[in-house]
């Protein structure tokens, strides 16, 4: 049996017309009604779970007639038995149809072609659809943390699930970034990725994030998944921008805008450069809900970190300086870098 070209299944249960030329083109009425309903919907089917759909069909011929299978999609096979004696005036009968989706996914249509021994009749399509699951799943691609506070080690998980075949089994198929934990437990068909966030190994000026992560599994069909997730560093003080980027030779002078996340005032206890090559020209002694500190580029050197202790903060809150000069030639086979900036540069 071979499979069906899929514009048939989009036809009703209906007389299949004449071809042009012949004596007559007028579609003769059909002789069957249907009594379950049609199409067949299966709903979801798990990607070995062999499934029967069936189909009630009553005669409204004036004579009997018999039925002969024609063509067969994908997947599908019939106990021609059942056609083998003819269908009566007013009788009833039930086709069933065996439906293995194995080698699918997704969403499926398909049906059965059949014609009969009466020349006046039409052959007649069976349809049926389907949606195949796929053999490993996750129960999400992408999930959040939300708002993290810098003292936690929030955790979250991707679950897997095989259905069929052999025991589920999954490797990591990118490199962790060093802020990560990450964590394999295979338990049979299901497996866990455990994930870690440590907010104490982010780079300084880090303050938000979407983490990429490649999992390999043994699915002959999902061999791999791409996993993501994001989150938000959540501290009392808020530098605007995260970090200060002097990205060319004439800019010397930025400003760093400090604000309290909960609005209220705090004071600044202590700020200081650690490294040469730029000076901090201000040290805002008042109690305020907002404060602004300058910083002049003094030369060309490339990187420093500023240091501002909080009152209202454990540990002080860090701010990298870097120039990125222009004239500078990165390494051969390079390209220089710029650093990710989700407030883009104040002067």
């Amino acid at each position: 049996m071979f499979l069906l070209p899929s514009l048939l299944f989009l036809q009703a249960v209906a007389p299949v017309q004449a071809p042009p030329g012949t004596a007559s083109e007028v579609v003769p009425p059909a002789r069957i009604e249907m009594t379950t309903p049609f199409p067949v919907h299966l709903g979801s089917v798990g990607p070995r779970e062999i499934r029967e759909a069936s189909y009630g069909i009553r005669s409204t011929h004036d004579r009997p007639f018999r039925f002969r299978l024609l063509d067969l999609s994908l997947g599908l096979s019939l106990d021609e038995a059942q056609l083998a004696e003819s269908l009566k005036p007013g009788e009833i009968r039930t086709v069933r149809i065996k439906v293995d989706p194995t080698g699918m996914e997704g969403f499926i249509k398909g049906g059965v072609r059949l014609g009969t021994d009466d020349a006046t009749q039409p052959t007649y399509i069976l349809r049926y659809d389907m949606t195949v699951r796929p053999e490993v799943a996750v129960d999400a691609e992408r999930k959040s943390l939300g708002e993290v506070a810098p003292h936690e080690s929030p955790e979250l998980r991707f679950r897997f699930t095989r259905e069929g075949g052999d025991p589920l089994k999954l490797v990591l198929a990118s490199e962790i970034p060093p802020h990560l934990d990450a964590e394999l437990i295979h338990e049979g068909q299901s497996a866990n990725l455990r994930i870690t966030l440590r907010p104490s190994r982010l780079k300084p000026g880090t303050m938000v994030g979407l983490d990429i992560i490649k999992v390999a599994t043994n699915g002959p069909r999902q061999p791999l998944f791409t996993l993501y997730f994001d989150w938000r560093l959540a501290v009392p003080v808020i530098a605007t921008p995260s970090r200060l980027v002097f990205s060319d030779a004439k800019t010397t002078l930025l400003g760093l805008e400090l604000t309290a996340r909960d609005g209220r005032p705090f004071r600044i206890l202590k700020a200081e450069i650690q490294g040469k090559g730029f000076e901090l020209l201000d040290r805002p002694e008042v109690e305020s809900a907002r404060h602004v500190i300058r910083v002049r580029r003094l030369s060309r050197a490339t990187e420093a970190m500023l240091l501002v202790a909080c009152s209202n903060q454990e540990g002080p809150l860090k701010v990298p300086l870097r120039f990125l000069d222009p004239k500078a030639r990165p390494p051969k086979g390079s390209l220089p870098v710029l650093p990710p900036e989700e407030h883009g540069h104040r002067h």
